[in-house]
């Protein structure tokens, strides 16, 4: 969900709330668009943060928040049933790259997607995701 400029905190411009309930719908692997990047856009930051204790028989419930073709871009693999503080940029391009962030220079807006990895079942928990997307296109259009 896009925030409105006077709910900006901290710099996130994205945010969506991922429950359990939500995470047994999808089902394992199975990729979900929580936002858009678009065309001349940048992603500076991703952050996970719990806000209900997971439950269930998983033990192995991790996340991953990214593009569809590469889903674990922003956060990579996030073991979620051991969250125990706020996690950012874990993923391999937010990390891995000289300059630590996600640019878009395509002519056209790429989903941003979230896929949750599991066995056994996932009964509670809910977490927030939050972004910070430079929508530098938009930007130049207004210029």
């Amino acid at each position: 969900m896009k925030v409105t400029n006077n709910e900006r905190f901290n710099g996130f411009t994205d945010i969506y709330k991922l429950t359990a309930a939500e995470i047994t719908s999808l089902t394992t692997g199975v990729q979900k668009t929580i936002a858009s990047l678009p065309p001349g856009g940048v992603v500076t930051g991703a952050a996970v943060f719990e806000l209900v204790t997971s439950a269930g028989t998983s033990t192995d419930l991790t996340l991953d928040v990214g593009t569809s073709a590469d889903p674990d871009e922003y956060i990579d693999a996030l073991d979620l049933d051991g969250l125990t503080k706020a996690a950012f940029n874990t993923g391999d391009v937010l990390i891995n790259t000289a300059a630590g962030y996600a640019i878009n220079n395509t002519a056209s807006a790429v989903p941003i997607v979230i896929e949750a990895n599991f066995t056994g079942t996932v009964t509670a928990g809910e977490w927030f995701i939050g972004l910070t997307i430079l929508d530098l296109g938009l930007l130049a259009s207004n210029a």
